[in-house]
């Protein structure tokens, strides 16, 4: 209880998904596989009174086809939340909530044509439980994603509002 620092996973699925396709050449055609998963670390900073800081790498995986041609390139989203989070009560199951920015980028969106910029920002709002389990934590959320630009291009475009179930396991 009084460790000041943890680590570990958050893996989940969402909601929504985060990016389709958008208008393309009357002579092509894409397609978007939205693999539905999210996985990757964490690290939380307890503070005082009940507050901690919470920093994700969070990834996600897309695929793509273009045709004529079949032409199929994978992507990868990673995604970057700072996220203060308050605990509501003490005990061995803890209710939260937290908020905060989260920075978004694209990567390998450059092998896929109209693409004008790979990086996106948000806010992150969210809430869960916090459950103490002998030496794990484990942490399920439901969190909203909401992001500032529409469009990576002319090719991809983006679901600016995202909601996604969320599990973590740490120590």
């Amino acid at each position: 209880q009084a460790q000041t620092f943890s680590a570990g996973l958050k893996a989940g699925a969402p909601f929504t998904d985060a990016i389709h396709a958008g208008s393309v050449a009357t002579f092509a055609t894409i397609s978007i596989d939205n693999h539905h998963y999210v996985i990757g670390p964490y690290v939380e900073l307890r503070l005082p009174f009940k507050f901690s800081l919470e920093v994700d790498a969070l990834y996600r995986s897309y695929g793509f086809q273009l045709a004529p041609g079949g032409r199929s390139n994978s992507v990868g989203s990673w995604e970057f939340p700072v996220l203060a989070k308050y605990k509501l009560s003490n005990g061995l199951i803890k209710p939260y909530i937290d908020g905060g920015l989260v920075f978004s980028h694209l990567a390998g969106a450059n092998s896929i044509p109209g693409v004008l910029h790979s990086s996106d920002y948000g806010v992150a709002l969210g809430a869960g439980l916090e459950i103490h389990a002998l030496v794990l934590r484990i942490s399920p959320e439901i969190r909203y994603d909401g992001f500032v630009f529409k469009n990576f291009g002319d090719v991809i475009q983006s679901n600016r509002n995202q909601a996604m179930l969320m599990v973590g396991i740490g120590f």
